[in-house]
This record gives structure tokens, C-alpha cells and sequence, in this order.
């Protein structure tokens, strides 16, 4: 197995809320953690082709904006293909994926 394929393994795939259907395609979508907005991404057909773009994005991002490692917008990986639309229709689940989301973010500074 290369080593791409260990660690696509180990990415995070955040679901749709309960009683919605995921789509059989991943989704990156970026995350502004500084402005809790989600921003609409890349529909790729199968886990490596998504973490190679969402890495790719994240080095993208990072070149880009001047901010403490915890404010960088955050690409990830969703199988809800109406994400965007759908934390503006349902507060619960927005407010599940800021929060993990941001948690995230925290990680990641307490990395570098």
C-alpha cells in the first residue's frame, strides 16, 4: 500500500446529518474559521483524488493568507453534496461542524 493510501485512510469524512443521504462522491469544501462561513469546494470521485485537492488546497490557502495557524481557512472532506445550502437551512448541524470544525483548527495550531 503506498503511503498516500495510509494516510487517506485516516482522513475524516464529516456525514450529512442524520436521515440525509451521503452522496457516493466526496466534497471538499473550505471552512473560513475566522468568519464561520462555509465556502463551496471540489465534488472528487474517490477518497485519494479528495486529499490530495484538500491538501493541495491547505498549501494554497496557507501561501495566501497571513494569520495565526488556528485562523487558516480549513479545506475538508464531506459526503453531503448540499452542504453549503443545507448549515444555512439546519442551525443544528451548522453548528456541529463549527464546532468540530473549529476544533480542528485549534489542533492545528497546537501543532506547529
Amino acid at each position: 500500500m503506498s503511503a498516500g493510501k495510509v494516510r487517506a485512510a485516516r482522513v475524516k469524512v464529516y456525514p450529512p446529518p442524520a436521515g440525509v443521504k451521503a452522496d457516493e462522491k466526496l466534497h471538499v469544501y473550505v471552512f473560513d474559521v475566522f468568519h464561520e462561513k462555509f465556502l463551496p469546494g471540489r465534488t472528487l470521485d474517490n477518497i485519494e483524488r479528495a486529499v490530495q485537492f484538500q491538501r493541495h488546497e491547505q498549501e494554497r490557502i496557507y501561501t495566501l493568507q497571513e494569520a495565526e495557524p488556528e485562523l487558516f481557512d480549513l479545506p475538508f472532506i464531506s459526503s453531503d453534496p448540499d452542504l453549503v445550502a443545507r448549515v444555512e437551512r439546519d442551525a443544528e448541524y451548522r453548528r456541529v461542524l463549527v464546532r468540530d470544525l473549529g476544533t480542528e483548527a485549534r489542533g492545528r495550531n497546537r501543532r506547529h
